[in-house]
């Protein structure tokens, strides 16, 4: 193909149309909230399965790895129900709640912070730090790798997500993405336009795939160290 032909029109059709803004902020902003419960909660409950001692631990982290295993196709239509009963279909707050807590990130935190000698946190303690203290300046700038690869897969996951945003939006000002580009196919097949779309919706991965891929790296064998 000659490079006389290139041309970036189907782009300039695309970004032209107001919508795809919209979409585009309602990605990041379900992709990013989602990304920052999962860093935030998931390392919370990993330092708590980790290092504490409660009644029934063992039991409510074998529940929670048990989810890992269940399509998450099964509890959609409870899930949809549930955020109708509760007012809060076509908002933000459907999108966030169900996504802010991932049992995969839980295991891997768990997993991560299980290494972490134990001599640190009992340092802490003699120097006079709270729970809290040692969490936020003990516990999670030595679980920076780890909580890397939970921000990078629930970035990944939650911007990729068509499914339940689907479900879970009625408006087209409150659409994903994903969604907002495959009903712009339905209505028009322009196949310059869908590619672009595409293009369009990959980029922002492949940025963070390349600023991050190290962290990939690291991710394979994390999940791997003996609990």
């Amino acid at each position: 193909m000659s490079w006389a032909h290139f041309t970036l029109a189907n782009f300039e059709k695309l970004t032209a149309d107001k919508l795809i803004w919209v979409w585009t902020s309602n990605s990041l902003i379900v992709a990013i909230g989602g990304m920052l419960g999962n860093v935030i909660l998931c390392s919370m409950a990993g330092y708590a399965f980790a290092k504490k001692e409660f009644p029934g631990k063992q039991v409510l982290f074998w529940a929670i790895v048990s989810i890992m295993m269940t399509s998450t196709q099964v509890i959609m239509v409870p899930l949809f129900m549930q955020m109708r009963d509760m007012g809060l279909l076509n908002s933000y707050w459907a999108l966030l709640l169900p996504i802010l807590v991932s049992p995969f990130a839980v295991f891997l935190t768990k997993q991560f912070m299980q290494t972490i000698p134990g001599e640190l946190i009992s340092a802490a303690k003699i120097d006079g730090c709270s729970e809290w203290r040692i969490f936020w300046s003990v516990i999670l700038p030595v679980s920076m790798p780890v909580l890397a690869i939970v921000a990078i897969f629930g970035f990944i996951t939650q911007w990729n997500d068509f499914l339940w945003p689907l479900l879970a939006t009625e408006s087209r000002n409150m659409r994903t993405l994903q969604v907002g580009l495959a009903s712009m196919q339905l209505q028009n097949v322009d196949y310059g336009l869908v590619l672009a779309g595409a293009t369009w919706t990959m980029a922002p991965v492949v940025i963070l795939f390349v600023a991050f891929q190290r962290f990939f790296v690291k991710g394979i064998t994390i999940g791997a160290v003996k609990g």
